[in-house]
């Protein structure tokens, strides 16, 4: 049998383009991205005067971080002024991720307000991270909280790395060996930052009960621990590559 030719991008795109359907749906999917893109312009628009007015003029608010870092005390000013007027998830977003990019302290309550209020995954992963990476005020009580409370579930994951970043070592170390079987790898990668000798014992313990990325984390924070504790002999029961 002769072997069948493989079809070449440009040519699947042309027999492609020779269907209705799919012709339709292209279209289609065109038109709404356009309106997505039209609709978030238009809310973005007062966000974007306000920084105007601070002499601040990001060719996008999504590319703001990347164009204004490290964001400055007043650039963060506005963009907490904003982020409990705005409804939709990927502003919000967009406006929270952009947070991450600043040294200026700042009282994370609007933050904590959104995560609250909200039920996006998204949005709440991206919460969790700017905590981390920012370590506004104001957030230690409520990460304790949160992370010990269930109903939250997975959107806790991010959170427990905020966790070791701003609360007192111990506090946060006993919370992360508390729910370390809930999120191996997030508690792992958290622990790599505030672990200490118990943390050190606790992590080599667990590591043969996992896989993949998870032991990779766990491996990750067995060294980083031990290379802190440099008094503690390091000698894992397991190699470690």
């Amino acid at each position: 049998m002769a072997k069948k030719e493989l079809m070449t991008a440009a040519e699947l795109l042309a027999k492609l383009n020779q269907n209705p359907e799919f012709v339709a749906r292209e279209a289609r999917r065109a038109r709404e991205e356009a309106s997505n893109v039209a609709r978030f312009e238009s809310l973005a628009a007062p966000i974007l005067q306000d920084l105007r007015a601070l002499g601040v003029s990001p060719s996008s608010l999504d590319r703001l971080a990347h164009e204004y870092a490290p964001l400055s005390t007043d650039i963060v000013k506005v963009l907490l002024k904003w982020i409990p007027r705005i409804a939709d998830d990927y502003l919000q977003e967009s406006i929270i991720r952009s947070l991450g990019a600043t040294r200026a302290r700042f009282d994370g309550k609007p933050l904590i307000e959104a995560f609250e209020n909200s039920q996006s995954e998204g949005l709440r992963w991206a919460i969790a991270n700017t905590i981390a990476e920012a370590r506004p005020t104001g957030v230690v009580d409520w990460l304790i909280g949160v992370i010990q409370d269930q109903d939250y579930r997975d959107a806790r994951q991010m959170l427990l790395l905020a966790l070791a970043r701003l609360a007192p070592k111990q506090i946060a170390n006993d919370i992360l060996s508390s729910v370390f079987d809930q999120f191996p790898g997030h508690a792992a990668l958290a622990l790599a930052e505030s672990g200490g000798p118990r943390e050190l014992a606790l992590l080599r313990a667990k590591r043969s009960k996992y896989k993949g990325w998870i032991k990779k984390e766990i491996d990750k924070a067995v060294r980083s621990i031990a290379k802190r504790l440099i008094s503690i002999p390091y000698e894992a029961s397991e190699s470690i590559s």
